[in-house]
């Protein structure tokens, strides 16, 4: 069951997903290396995916802003304005993900 405060709904429409279309991706937690499959809206922007991501896969950040996607599968970094499709996302990819105010602790 989704958490109201990171749902979908509780954004500004300006923001919502163009088509709805879902895939599911691996997602290597940062640290740990556990790996877990996530399920993304295509035409959603990192920034606001991230949350919700970080929601399924049970990972916490104080700040979801100093958390890093990277996507393993192909080989680039995301930045928090691009949108999943637009970036060549696809069914399967694995993605890394970590927080970066962790990393210079």
């Amino acid at each position: 069951m989704e958490d109201a405060s990171t749902g979908y709904d509780s954004l500004p429409r300006m923001r919502v997903p163009i088509t709805g279309d879902t895939i599911d991706v691996m997602v290597c937690k940062g640290f740990s290396g556990e790996i877990v499959r996530a399920t993304i809206m295509v035409d959603d922007i990192v920034e606001r995916a991230l949350p919700l991501i970080a929601d399924q896969i049970h990972y916490y950040s104080p700040d979801y802003e100093k958390i890093g996607l990277y996507n393993m599968t192909r080989d680039f970094e995301y930045r928090m304005t691009d949108r999943f499709g637009e970036k060549g996302t696809m069914q399967g990819d694995l993605l890394f993900m970590a927080d970066g105010q962790a990393c210079h602790k």
